[in-house]
């Protein structure tokens, strides 16, 4: 699932994702409401810049990347989480072929069965929870760029 591209005026339900996003980040966006206004628009000009993209204030599928790697935490995800790291966990592992049913930030069935597969795949215990361990094989996929 592509992520929707989103700018001013934008009421897409994606809008309070990239808000919450952002504001994780340290952008000030104002209020998280859904609605992309002109503080949201500055924020991503501002990130744009600081991450040396196009700044047009339109957030497609670079600065949709950049946001999904601008986030570096290791959190431990299970089902039901939501936020950047699960979109991080979503994107990483989507370009390396695994089916998390789209980089959407919710951490549900069909992400938790990738988890258990990447799991298994690499002799974790396939538990289907993002830990230490599991992160570690998922940065190491994106790192080598993908699955050998």
């Amino acid at each position: 699932m592509a992520e929707p591209a989103l700018k001013k005026g934008s009421n897409d339900p994606a809008v309070r994702d990239l808000q919450e996003a952002f504001k994780s980040l340290g952008y000030d966006v104002g209020p998280v409401d859904g609605v992309f206004g002109a503080k949201t628009e500055s924020a991503v000009k501002k990130f744009q810049q600081a991450r040396e993209i196009a700044v047009d204030g339109v957030v497609g599928r670079v600065t949709w990347i950049n946001i999904d790697e601008a986030d570096q935490s290791h959190p431990v995800l299970k089902i039901g989480l939501t936020g950047l790291p699960v979109r991080r966990l979503q994107s990483r592992m989507s370009a390396v072929g695994f089916n998390t049913g789209g980089v959407d930030g919710r951490f549900g069935a069909t992400t938790e069965a990738a988890v258990k597969k990447l799991q298994h795949d690499y002799h974790l215990d396939s538990d289907g929870i993002v830990g230490l361990k599991t992160w570690q094989v998922v940065d190491a996929l994106e790192n080598e760029g993908g699955v050998s």
